[in-house]
């Protein structure tokens, strides 16, 4: 296991990865068979759904990457226990081909195995993020 100073920066590395929006550097930052969801009541399925394995997740990532810019978008905080990290961030996103403006603030927690994300949890203001889609659609 890293030490917590490496693992932070290869937090940090992996998000600046997602902020170019380099679909294929994205994925190597990720297990084979790493899962990812966004926390958030069943009802707003598919955005809350469980996406697991290489096949799902560069499904989704193309579609994160399409339709949000992260730029203004920073981290503020990474706590680090062991091969897992809590990582805060805020800022503005923007959404769509209107780039609807964002100001909002995220939770992740991510298991790390071998400097790659093995399970990424996000939590968000799911409401806004469904009338973000809605209204920018």
């Amino acid at each position: 296991m890293a030490g917590r100073d490496d693992i932070e920066a290869r937090v940090r590395s992996i998000y600046d990865i997602r902020k170019n929006g380099d679909l294929d550097g994205v994925m190597a930052t990720f297990t084979s068979d790493a899962r990812f969801r966004m926390a958030g009541h069943p009802e707003l399925a598919p955005m809350t759904a469980l996406v697991q394995g290489a096949a799902q997740l560069r499904e989704l990532m193309q579609q994160f990457i399409a339709v949000w810019d992260w730029q203004d978008y920073h981290i503020q905080r990474v706590l680090v226990d062991g091969d897992r990290a809590a990582v805060y961030s805020r800022g503005t996103m923007y959404f769509g081909p209107k780039r609807v403006p964002i100001d909002t603030e995220t939770f992740d927690l991510l298991a790390l195995k071998d400097g790659k994300i093995a399970d990424f949890v996000q939590f968000c203001d799911t409401h806004m993020a469904a009338k973000a889609m809605a209204t920018a659609a």
